[in-house]
């Protein structure tokens, strides 16, 4: 699977249990892409994770790709899946009420708790239900 597209310089880490679980221990580091192009889509299974997210994994290799919200285009993929990864900056860490211990924040950053990610995603699907 090979992917272009327009990626931003920031990388978000999530730390929730699920996306512990599915890297292997520490978050998802994963950089916003706009105007993606995909090839190779028949390599990829992508499953609902929750009520409102789906994930998405190479069916030939097993590495994580990427996270969406159901029914909406990809905007996030793996930091792992680009050639380049000069120059990204980690600016953005979520559920970091489930970071560990031994995971240091990253200086910077700002830090958003489980509460205050289900509130903005809340009020995202508010505000575009009414559109």
């Amino acid at each position: 699977m090979r992917f272009k597209g327009d990626v931003q310089e920031t990388a978000q880490a999530c730390h929730c249990t699920q996306c512990q679980r599915w890297t292997g221990g520490g978050p998802l580091f994963a950089v916003r892409v706009r105007d993606l192009d995909l090839t190779g889509a028949e390599n990829i299974h992508s499953y609902a994770h929750s009520d409102w997210g789906d994930r998405a994994v190479c069916q030939t290799c097993g590495s994580t790709l990427y996270w969406k919200l159901q029914d909406r285009s990809i905007a996030f993929v793996a930091l792992g899946l680009l050639d380049d990864q000069s120059g990204i900056t980690v600016t953005e860490e979520i559920f970091v009420d489930f970071r560990p211990d031994w995971f240091p924040p990253f200086e910077g950053a700002a830090q958003r708790t489980e509460a205050e990610m289900k509130a903005q995603l809340a009020a995202f699907l508010e505000k575009e239900n009414q559109t």
